[in-house]
């Protein structure tokens, strides 16, 4: 495992290449989803990557089982010169979804890239977007594109709720497409609930009931406002969510 990188490096040099951030509990949850989705990427932005998607699985087993890992988040970052494994503490507490999020809208306006598509280490953005949120006392920041369409937060899906359907920037908008999304389009197909990936105009945000994010680490997050629009964090439909992840 590399942990010293060169300034030879298209990732020191670029910001070229990928990452992903897997929840360990006492297993790696959506193991397979993440290598699925890093390969897809390694072949799809055409970058050279030595080993291959068993070589990752494997690694990544052995380390979290060599170092008694449980209850972390694990990145696994892979670049020209080889790859990382690190860990770091998962932030999300009880007391986290009781509050609830609180979202603004980033600065920055999105154009329509493939780069967006897929979890490159280039987050200048996303951090740039984080920061921006937290520094005016909110948990995250929205993007939205040129037309002021919804895309997604700095490092979350979005969804809106009205009448119990459910609603979501479509998949083919320049965003990544998250593991926890997957899921829980998946439930709501279980469930028969109704689920529509659609445009989501920013200036229409005060016609929905309800908003959650998800990531990989927090899974279905409750939002509480969206600038000075306020939503219900208790809605049903999330705790129904929450209870089948």
């Amino acid at each position: 495992m590399k942990n010293n990188v060169s300034f030879n490096s298209t990732l020191t040099k670029f910001g070229m290449g990928l990452f992903e951030t897997i929840k360990v509990t006492d297993y790696p949850l959506d193991l397979d989803l993440h290598m699925n989705r890093l390969f897809n990427s390694i072949k799809e932005l055409n970058l050279s990557i030595e080993n291959d998607k068993e070589f990752y699985k494997e690694t990544i087993l052995k380390y979290i089982k060599e170092n008694n890992v449980k209850n972390k988040a694990l990145r696994l970052t892979v670049f020209d010169e080889g790859y990382n494994i690190s860990l770091r503490d998962i932030t999300y507490k009880e007391d986290t979804y009781k509050k609830g999020f609180s979202l603004c809208i980033s600065p920055i306006k999105r154009g329509d890239s493939i780069i967006y598509r897929h979890k490159t280490t280039n987050y200048f953005e996303s951090m740039y977007s984080k920061h921006y949120a937290t520094d005016r006392n909110f948990d995250d920041a929205i993007f939205i594109d040129s037309l002021s369409n919804i895309l997604e937060c700095s490092m979350s899906n979005i969804f809106f709720i009205k009448s119990n359907t459910i609603y979501t920037p479509k998949s083919s908008s320049p965003i990544l497409n998250g593991i926890m999304k997957s899921n829980v389009k998946s439930i709501c197909k279980n469930l028969d609930i109704n689920l529509v990936e659609c445009d989501i105009n920013v200036s229409c945000i005060d016609e929905y009931d309800a908003v959650f994010v998800t990531n990989s680490l927090m899974g279905i997050m409750p939002v509480t406002n969206i600038c000075d629009v306020n939503y219900d964090k208790n809605y049903d439909l999330i705790k129904k969510l929450q209870k089948n992840l």
